[in-house]
């Protein structure tokens, strides 16, 4: 299990399209309300904009910490965890999902920190587009990443409303998921390790 957290490495794409500048995109946005799901976007883009403006960014503490908790909360790890391990969570203990979702938080935290102090938020463009409702607990916030030295990235956030707040549960980048991405990952080790513990 651990082995396959650590391979994930894509998932750095989709953390580092993350740290953008919220005054970029603010011309370009549709007005938005706290009840939307874009308002969570939005509200986390802003903490970052406003923390990588601060010298605390360099330190590596203050920077993990603030991390985890202004931005990691909006991420819906117990949903992610879930739909990752599908069917094959009824053979594991209660132990391993929890050391699963354990790894799976840390792994995104790492990324977040790595690139929140690199990232080039002044050359970064991002256009917003309307919130898309599949249900009333379910939804789709989409962006347009635009940048001098690469072609346009489109971003999907999908979302789910857990009490009165909407949570991350997957983002892709120009259609590939970072859910998805985990769950071939997850059951390609998950084949690994029975291959290598079967008995004849």
């Amino acid at each position: 299990m651990r082995s396959f957290i650590k391979q994930a490495q894509c998932i750095l794409t989709f953390t580092s399209l993350l740290l953008v500048s919220s005054q970029s995109f603010a011309s370009t946005s549709p007005p938005i309300t706290p009840t939307d799901p874009a308002y969570v976007i939005h509200t986390a883009l802003d903490k970052i904009t406003t923390f990588s403006s601060n010298s605390d960014k360099v330190n590596a503490a203050r920077l993990r910490g603030f991390i985890e908790n202004e931005i990691i909360p909006h991420f819906d790890f117990d949903n992610m965890s879930h739909w990752i391990t599908g069917r094959y969570a009824s053979n594991m203990s209660d132990k391993d999902k929890s050391d699963f979702q354990r790894n799976l938080r840390e792994t995104f935290l790492s990324s977040l920190s790595k690139h929140l102090g690199s990232f080039d938020a002044k050359n970064t463009r991002v256009k917003f587009y309307p919130a898309r409702y599949r249900g009333p607990a379910e939804s789709f916030v989409s962006a347009r990443i635009f940048r001098p030295d690469v072609p346009p990235v489109r971003l999907d956030f999908r979302m789910r409303l857990s009490g009165d707040s909407w949570k991350i549960i997957d983002v892709k980048a120009n259609g590939s998921s970072a859910v998805l991405y985990y769950r071939r990952h997850f059951i390609s080790q998950l084949r690994q390790y029975q291959r290598n513990n079967r008995h004849y």
